[in-house]
Order: structure tokens, then sequence, then C-alpha cells
């Protein structure tokens, strides 16, 4: 039960002693003489319970991390005893700081739930996010999306004008991509039913109305990025295919003089779409023949892949193009363990480790 409290009262903002002396306008030394006298006598007025109004830095007995409560009790004081504005000034500031943090969290949800591409399909200057996707970047639930629409309906069918929801708009269905999506205007149209007509917590609609607010933007922002991402992406595979004399398997080159030259392709060895993080990444090409890239794929079907999975479709079907003549056979088991000792390295050192892209 303590380590809880303990993780909860971290997960609170909280600010250094420095950070609060200077949004007090005092030095750290007068903010700790004020702690001090709070400490001082507990039957008194004034009083900063720990847990409550601040923490002790880990590992230091003296030095405290205050929250918002703590630091608005300081400047109250200092108002009492030394005059001016300090609490007005800090209600302010408290008030523009929640305002930019809420922004991150909501911009950190977004960049999050757009790093799987086999959720979202862009379509001009509009993200399209599945909604299950969506459902996070609201903090609700299929209930919650469901109860909203009604009430979207509901606005739409009155005489206040309120926009309507629009496919290719708010939302589409795609043929090859399974769900209903929702573009960013959606999403923040959204937004703004649950934080103005959801029954909801005050929480909750703080955490609506700022994503009603920063969606859009956002996902803007996050749009240039993955759009970005896909040019380093198309970059890189005709990177490794120039550089690629010949299959990485069969060991087979192109040559435009045969009747049916090979092609070469580049294969995403974790898959592009569920590891976009991965896509632009020289180590995670291998550049191998169309025909066997159109084989591993109809061996997978439609599973996402990773390095394993290549490997054990070249342990269970190709095994053929290592063995060569009994003057060339050493050296091929030793081209074979090498590509096999790649992938397992690969795989070891990405499977659950997602970069931000």
């Amino acid at each position: 039960m303590a380590q809880t409290s303990a993780r909860r009262r971290r997960e609170r903002d909280s600010f250094s002693d420095k950070e609060a002396a200077k949004m007090l306008g005092i030095p750290v030394a007068k903010l700790y003489r004020i702690c001090d006298f709070f400490d001082s006598d507990s039957d008194d007025a004034w009083d900063l319970i720990e847990g409550e109004f601040f923490e002790y830095e880990p590992g230091q007995a003296r030095k405290r991390r205050f929250y918002e409560e703590g630091v608005m009790a300081i400047a109250k004081y200092l108002e009492e005893t030394e005059g001016g504005s300090f609490l007005a000034r800090l209600k302010e500031f408290f008030t523009h700081h929640r305002a930019r943090v809420t922004r991150a969290l909501v911009q950190r949800r977004i960049i999050q739930v757009t790093q799987d591409r086999s959720t979202l399909v862009i379509k001009g200057d509009l993200v399209f996010l599945q909604q299950r996707s969506v459902v996070r970047v609201l903090g609700t639930n299929g209930k919650g999306i469901s109860g909203t629409l009604r009430r979207i309906e509901e606005e739409s069918a009155g005489l206040d004008g309120a926009e309507g929801l629009e496919i290719d708009v708010h939302f589409a269905d795609f043929d090859d991509v399974e769900g209903r999506h929702w573009s960013q205007r959606g999403i923040a149209r959204l937004a703004r039913t649950m934080h103005e007509r959801g029954r909801i917590t005050k929480a909750r609609k703080a955490w609506v109305k700022a994503v009603a607010d920063v969606a859009e933007d956002c996902f803007e922002v996050q749009r240039k990025v993955l759009e970005s991402h896909e040019a380093r992406v198309k970059a890189a595979m005709e990177r490794a295919r120039s550089k690629a004399k010949a299959c990485a398997v069969t060991q087979q080159k192109p040559n435009a003089a045969d009747r049916n030259p090979i092609e070469l392709e580049a294969h995403h060895l974790f898959d592009a779409a569920t590891r976009p993080d991965l896509a632009a990444l020289d180590d995670n090409l291998l550049v191998i023949s169309s025909a066997l890239h159109r084989n591993f794929h109809k061996w997978m079907g439609n599973r996402p892949c990773e390095p394993k999975d290549f490997v054990d479709y070249l342990l269970r079907n190709e095994l053929t193009h290592f063995e060569g003549s009994p003057s060339t056979r050493a050296r091929q088991e030793q081209r074979q363990q090498k590509l096999i000792h790649r992938l397992e390295l690969l795989q070891a050192r990405y499977e659950g480790n997602r970069l931000l892209y």
C-alpha cells in the first residue's frame, strides 16, 4: 500500500524547490525558512502535509518537491504576511501550465496511436484513425462513442444548425481496411460533444476538451511526420536495392540479357505496417528476389512478419540454396549461419522495443 501511495504521489504534477521559489519570486533559502515555520507548530493555521502539499526528493530527507497545493499555500502565507498578489499571479501561471501539460499529453497520445500504420489511412490532408485507436485518444469505450454519436445526431436534427457528420470528412469506411475510421475533424467533433453533453467526470471533461482544442493541430503535425517517414522508407529501400549485388538467399543476380530476368526487392524483416519505427532502418531490410519475396508472404498469409518468421521460412523451405557443391559447401553453410545470425540478432534487439519515429 505504501509503494502504491508513493507511486501516486510521483505521478502528480510537482515542482522542484528552485522552480517553486522562482514562481513565488523568493530565494530558495527563504522558501525553506517558510517550510520550517510551517513545520514548527502543528496546531497553527499554517501546515504543509507530506503527500498533500509536497514530497521529499528520493533519498534526500531535506529537499522537497512541491505540488500546486503546496506552492499555493505558501503564496497565501506570503500575501497575508507581506502583501502583494502572489495568489492571483500563481493561479494564472497554473492555468497556463495545466493547459500546456494537457496539450503535451494529447500530443503524446496521438503519437502513440499513430505508431501502427495498419490502424490508419492518410487521405489528402486527413488522417483517418481506426475506431479502437480513437477510443484510446478520447479515453472512452465503445459505449461512450455510441452515446456521443446519438447526441450528435440529436444536435444535427435540431434547429440550432449544429454540424453533422460527413462521410470522407469526419469518418470513412475503407474496403481494404477493417472497421470504421475517424479523421482528426471527426475526433475533434466527438470530443467536443463529449465535453459539452457527455455524462462523464470533470477530469474526463478536461481531457476531451483538450482533445477538442488541439487534436486537429496535433494530427496535422503528425501527418507531415508520417509523410516524411514514407519518403525516408522509400529512400532506404532504394538504397538497399542499389547496394545489393544478388538475392541474399538464392544468390541470383539481375541480368537484363536473361529471357526472364529476376528482380530484386527490399523485404522488411519486421513488417513495415506494424513496425513503422523500423521501416527506414537499413538493418531491417533484406534484399531478395521478387519470387522469393512473394513466396514468403504467401507462406505467412496476412500475418505481420518478424525476422524469426523469415528464419523459420528459410529452415522449412529454402535450405537447398545453401547446399552448393562439395567444394563450396563449407562456404555456403557459413553464409547460411551468417544470415540467420543477423536475423536472430535483429529479432533480439528490437522485439518489444518500439522506437518513436
